[in-house]
């Protein structure tokens, strides 16, 4: 809430939403139901172990995103 506010003082259209559900689905539907242009997400940094093992939310998202990502870290 804080980082929409922030930026829709400065003048610049922000949405922020929480959605409940595995990232990659929850987070792609919402995105191409609600047309959005750009996906905005935070990378947080794991060892690579833990990522051949486990994943990534990050890597899913951006095989499946079909618009800009773009990741702050």
């Amino acid at each position: 809430d804080a980082a929409t506010e922030r930026l829709t003082s400065a003048g610049i259209g922000a949405d922020s939403a929480v959605v409940a559900g595995d990232p990659e689905t929850a987070l792609g539907k919402l995105v191409e139901e609600a047309g959005y242009d750009l996906l905005v997400m935070g990378a947080y940094g794991h060892s690579r172990i833990r990522g051949l093992v486990i994943g990534s939310t990050t890597t899913g998202m951006l095989m499946a995103s079909r618009l800009p990502v773009l990741l702050v870290r």
